[in-house]
């Protein structure tokens, strides 16, 4: 195990100590905060009545921004730290592991794990200062409940969104191939699961494929619970518009809209998206396994 844990602790110090890797990590979280404070924070609130409290405006566009930014970050964060095995192959720096008694599964798994380890805590230290800004901003505090909910759907998220990325790692033939899809994911991946905008705006072609990407149904569960509170303390503004509530809510991407517009629980929909990625994490240790030996 001692193995195992240099391994990976090389691996979380080699990406750490590379401030770019890390800056282009955060670069899609970025990109969504610019648009929700420039653009979309904004259009989500004109339709409020007029009696709205300004702090409970807060509370609710924070929770909703939040719901998207958590969910890209833990993509993002565990492409860029896949980008240390990236560099390791183009450079060779993986002979030198080769060449010890370390067995070669343990190198494989050392990749993953310190993708899991960065971005579970990193995730988690954002959610721990989106937790802090709310209750100083708005006045409002997410409850214990919701604290330790989202923290969990965190921790999955990492799982889910670390066996995707290491496996299309396992894809890639140089380091300017993942430098490309580091660029252009992020956004991708926003559009395409209703995080940057309404999906309702998209059309329905676009719909249809987001309803097959996991990440739009990550960031609808994790919605529903940091919006919990938020729309509760919302609804009684809205008695006599019921119907205006419900296109809210639709708009918010905080309605569990399927699969192909078709009803699917969401517990069916992660019992897909958990074995999509053990499936992928399998096929990315062939891969990964393939690739040293050649």
């Amino acid at each position: 195990m001692f193995e195992l844990w240099s391994l990976t602790k090389r691996h979380m110090l080699a990406f750490l100590k590379d401030r770019s890797a890390v800056f282009f990590s955060f670069l899609s979280i970025i990109i969504l905060l610019v648009l929700y404070i420039l653009f979309l924070g904004k259009s989500y609130t004109t339709d409020l009545p007029d009696v709205f409290p300004e702090e409970l405006k807060t509370f609710l566009v924070v929770s909703l921004t939040m719901g998207g930014v958590l969910v890209i970050n833990s993509m993002s964060l565990s492409l860029g730290i896949m980008g240390i095995f990236v560099e390791d192959m183009a450079k060779r720096n993986i002979d030198a592991f080769l060449v010890t008694p370390v067995k070669r599964w343990k190198i494989i798994i050392s990749y993953y794990l310190s993708a899991i380890i960065v971005t579970s805590v990193l995730s988690l230290v954002m959610w721990m200062l989106t937790i802090i800004y709310v209750g100083i901003a708005s006045g409002y505090w997410y409850s214990f409940s919701v604290i330790v909910r989202a923290s969990g759907l965190l921790i999955l998220y990492t799982f889910i969104s670390t066996s995707i990325m290491i496996f299309l790692v396992t894809l890639l033939k140089s380091v300017n191939v993942f430098a490309a899809l580091s660029g252009v994911l992020g956004t991708l991946v926003g559009f395409t699961s209703g995080i940057y905008m309404p999906l309702e705006l998209l059309g329905k072609g676009v719909k249809n494929v987001a309803s097959i990407n996991p990440f739009t149904h990550m960031s609808v569960l994790l919605k529903q619970v940091l919006l919990e509170e938020p729309l509760a303390l919302a609804h009684p503004y809205f008695a006599g518009y019921e119907d205006q509530y419900q296109l809210m809510l639709v708009m918010y991407g905080y309605v569990n809209n399927g699969v192909f517009e078709h009803d699917v629980s969401m517990i069916s929909i992660f019992m897909g998206i958990g074995l999509l990625a053990i499936g992928l994490l399998l096929w990315a240790f062939i891969n990964m396994n393939k690739k040293i030996k050649s």
